[in-house]
């Protein structure tokens, strides 16, 4: 335990020696946020219930009532409840992605200059549906329709985030610099947890805090060494549990002869 806590605590020095101390630094002051999520519990509790709506129990109960109550085909069934998914998903990149090409959106990553510059998160959200859309489809399409394919989508786009952050622990132990931007991170700059990114463009973005967020979020970062190593630790513990739940959710899939049960895992 030991071992572990030196080494976050090498990371957080790393990422503090990026710039200067600010002056709320010096005077032993720690920046606050401007939002309070208590007072968003309502909205906060609105799109949790709509992910868990349209990601598993709509998709769930139209798929078993449509394989045990009708007489379609499984590409047909497939063809209803995939979309569902789809369509939340593709509304919610629009929404983000439209608010960050504005002219002079407030919403994009600190010392984003293009009009054309996305976040982090919204590149990860597009490429992670285009590979999403490519494997369902390739399920739907096979002759018959692949279930065990197309209950893949979640557990996929859990290990693509899960995945970057182990990936992102033993570059930044060695102290590699950003090649090239991650939302407020400029190229040439210390690379930071990768929840510290998720958390920054989640609230910046579709929680509609802005570049204000961004700012604040930057400076509790660079002022406290507490706040630093845990981030650092929280990519660590979402990492690997994530990588265990969607290895399960797969090996689940594939390995039992109900391809029905496989579904229901995927979701």
């Amino acid at each position: 335990m030991s071992s572990n806590n030196t080494q976050y605590d090498s990371l957080a020095k790393n990422d503090s020696m990026e710039s200067s101390p600010p002056a709320h630094q010096k005077l032993g002051r720690i920046p606050r946020f401007n939002i309070n999520p208590r007072e968003h519990k309502a909205i906060i509790g609105f799109h949790l219930f709509m992910v868990f709506l349209t990601s598993c129990i709509i998709p769930l109960t139209a798929y078993y009532t449509l394989i045990y109550k009708t007489t379609l085909k499984p590409q047909i069934i497939l063809g209803i409840v995939t979309p569902i998914f789809g369509v939340v998903s593709l509304l919610s990149l629009f929404m983000r992605t439209w608010r960050l090409l504005q002219p002079g959106s407030k919403y994009l990553p600190l010392g984003q200059r293009s009009r054309w510059g996305l976040d982090y998160f919204d590149w990860n959200f597009i490429g992670g549906f285009a590979v999403v859309s490519v494997i369902i489809s390739l399920g739907i399409s096979m002759k018959p329709s692949n279930i065990r394919i197309v209950s893949l989508p979640l557990p996929l786009l859990l290990l693509q985030v899960c995945l970057q952050m182990l990936i992102l622990i033993p570059i930044r132990a060695m102290n590699v610099r950003a090649p090239f931007r991650f939302s407020s991170i400029a190229k040439g700059e210390h690379l930071r947890p990768a929840v510290y990114v998720i958390a920054e463009d989640v609230v910046a973005v579709d929680a509609k805090q802005g570049d204000v967020f961004r700012a604040q979020w930057k400076a509790r970062y660079e002022a406290s060494a507490p706040f630093r190593t845990l981030l650092a630790r929280m990519d660590l513990m979402w990492g690997i549990s994530g990588t265990i739940v969607a290895g399960g959710c797969f090996g689940v899939s594939f390995a039992v002869k109900n391809t029905d049960v496989g579904w229901a895992t995927g979701k």
